[in-house]
């Protein structure tokens, strides 16, 4: 008699889960954002031979690395090197021609490296051939970046990307009133994003590693996953500030209305993937049954019935009611703590009394996403002090809360790397170490982590940190 009821129990169980499981996973999120697969077109410039105002020693190399970069995440790249006054204009006008005919939903990125400068207030790419004697040559032997910003946003497309690593010294003869070095920050043009290495005034220092600090940095960061265009170009100016010694800070404008990634985050687990991570861990073969029965042609579905039928195998058919399933996949969801997984527990038992408490989870865990993505974000001191306050609490910072980005705060951010599926570069202060930090809950902090037996370290900044 108990065998019977235990059979039937576990047979219900099955037929419950198979009915409830109807609704779809709700959408992470409500932002609209480029899409992945849209077309991606670059031009990449590099002037470093000029005829009358000497030769630079990186712009060529960086304009390679940075062209070397995007195609490296998908970019169709066309590489100029010393392009005169002509060419230059050419150049930029058979792009934005070459991108409006790509269609409405391509992004396409600009990437200048070579002199330019600032005249009263409008910004300046300068061609290998100009030859600027007095302030009235300025207009005629030298393309405006406002020029090539409005062909830009002329082609009608979802995203454009304007980036100009110049002013790499003063090409000038003296007496030319009425410029200066670096650009100026500009007013938005609608569709485009605009990221200068250094404002007005400025120098943008070649560097000493046959690449210029910011073109540097832009390579590094451009490849971080799920970070989006505003937040790999904070990482840049922070990177840039602190390795030029705040003697150059970038700036961007920027009038989008998207979201882009230049590498998208991790695609989110499928409903089946969450489904057998439930069962796996929770044993129960009632999951296993209705992942077979829900997805039979998923490649899940091959290790459901392998698992399930070791389960029977060794007599732990008799899985637990309908309620106890739904408590251990929430248990699980617990564990996770993210959205999909409080979804699949409202997605599998509707009317269970577990499912109001996962719908509440999802719906917080949701508003905290928004509000990370939408809410205020902080620079300098302020972040590093921020982030400090968050390693302290997961007893990942020992050193002194002062807004320094010094060892201890790379070393403890290091630690706290660890405690997150989310990436972040844990050698810079960045909203998105900020972000996993406030995450983690305080149970799962570094106090938990094992200790090695032997220190791994690495160099940052010609500087060892160990773990």
């Amino acid at each position: 008699m108990m065998q019977m009821r235990k059979s039937l129990e576990l047979g219900l169980v099955v037929w419950l889960l198979h009915l409830l499981l109807v609704q779809p996973v709700l959408a992470v999120s409500e932002r609209k954002m480029v899409a992945t697969l849209a077309p991606r077109l670059a031009l990449v410039i590099g002037n470093a031979s000029y005829t009358k105002l000497g030769t630079l020693a990186n712009p060529a190399r960086d304009a390679q690395l940075i062209a070397d970069r995007l195609q490296q995440i998908g970019f169709e790249v066309t590489a100029v090197t010393d392009r005169d006054l002509r060419s230059l204009s050419q150049d930029v006008e058979e792009f934005a021609q070459t991108v409006k005919a790509s269609g409405p939903s391509t992004v396409a990125l600009l990437y200048y490296a070579g002199h330019g400068f600032e005249s009263d207030g409008v910004n300046y790419l300068v061609p290998v051939n100009a030859d600027i004697k007095r302030r009235a040559d300025i207009g005629g032997q030298s393309l405006a970046v406002k020029r090539v910003a409005d062909r830009l946003s002329a082609a009608g497309n979802a995203l454009n990307i304007l980036i100009v690593d110049a002013c790499r010294d003063n090409p000038f003869p003296p007496g030319i009133a009425g410029s200066t070095l670096g650009l100026v920050p500009m007013g938005a043009v609608y569709g485009v994003f605009i990221a200068s290495a250094t404002g007005s005034g400025k120098v943008a220092l070649d560097g000493d590693d046959g690449h210029s600090p910011y073109t540097r940095a832009l390579a590094d960061a451009m490849i971080v996953p799920g970070e989006r265009l505003e937040d790999v170009f904070k990482s840049v100016r922070r990177q840039v500030r602190l390795s030029t010694g705040e003697q150059q800070i970038p700036w961007e404008s920027t009038s989008l209305e998207l979201d882009f990634f230049f590498v998208p985050p991790p695609p989110l687990p499928s409903q089946a993937a969450q489904l057998l991570t439930a069962a796996q861990e929770t044993g129960n073969v009632a999951l296993y049954d209705l992942l077979v029965e829900r997805f039979p042609t998923s490649p899940e579905a091959a290790v459901a019935r392998s698992a399930a039928a070791e389960l029977r195998k060794n007599a732990a058919a008799n899985g637990p009611a309908a309620a106890s399933a739904a408590s251990l996949v929430l248990d699980r969801a617990r564990q996770t703590r993210t959205p999909e997984a409080y979804d699949l527990v409202a997605a599998l038992f509707p009317d269970a009394p577990e499912a109001d408490e996962a719908r509440n989870a999802a719906s917080r865990l949701r508003e905290i996403t928004v509000l990370d993505s939408a809410g205020p974000t902080y620079e300098g001191r302020e972040l590093v002090q921020l982030i400090q306050a968050e390693l302290a609490r997961l007893d990942c910072f020992a050193g002194q809360q002062g807004g320094v980005f010094d060892a201890a705060t790379i070393q403890g951010l290091r630690r706290a790397s660890l405690l997150s599926d989310e990436h972040y570069l844990w050698h810079r202060p960045t909203m998105a170490a900020l972000r996993a930090l406030k995450k983690v809950d305080n149970r799962d902090g570094c106090a938990r982590q094992k200790t090695v037996a032997a220190p791994h370290c690495l160099r940052v900044n010609n500087e060892d940190f160990c773990q």
